[in-house]
């Protein structure tokens, strides 16, 4: 008894280590859509250039800046991280940009998509 709880605790976390890839990012953030944006402050984040995963790829620069739309919702601006060339995957090679579309008042995530300048396959769920 006590062989097979262990095995189903190792096939289990196994099961859940599996996730990669830019699909599963996408939902991840289609997820966040009708959720309170966490961070408001863009210098909340002082870290950027720190290596990520060993030597391909390193974060980007967070939360860079904000705009505003026509009908008053603030756009945020996201550098997440960069895949350097370095990696085997060039299709996945570049920075990994996205926006998030904020309500002003309730800060209510209404939309998001890949930000201009960056690689949508860098943006991905790593295992």
């Amino acid at each position: 008894m006590k062989n097979l709880i262990l095995l189903i605790s190792i096939a289990s976390m196994i099961s859940s280590c599996a996730v990669i890839g830019n699909e599963p990012f996408s939902k991840g953030q289609d997820s966040r859509v009708g959720k309170k944006a966490f961070v408001l402050d863009p210098t909340r984040f002082g870290d950027a250039g720190d290596i990520i995963r060993g030597n391909f790829m390193v974060s980007g620069d967070g939360f860079t800046h904000s705009t505003e739309q026509e009908n008053g919702d603030i756009v945020q601006h996201w550098f997440l991280s960069e895949v350097l060339p370095s990696f085997h995957r060039n299709e996945w090679v570049g920075k990994c940009k996205i926006f998030l579309v904020v309500d002003p008042t309730t800060n209510i995530i209404k939309a998001w998509g890949y930000d201009k300048g960056g690689n949508p396959q860098s943006c991905r769920y790593w295992p």
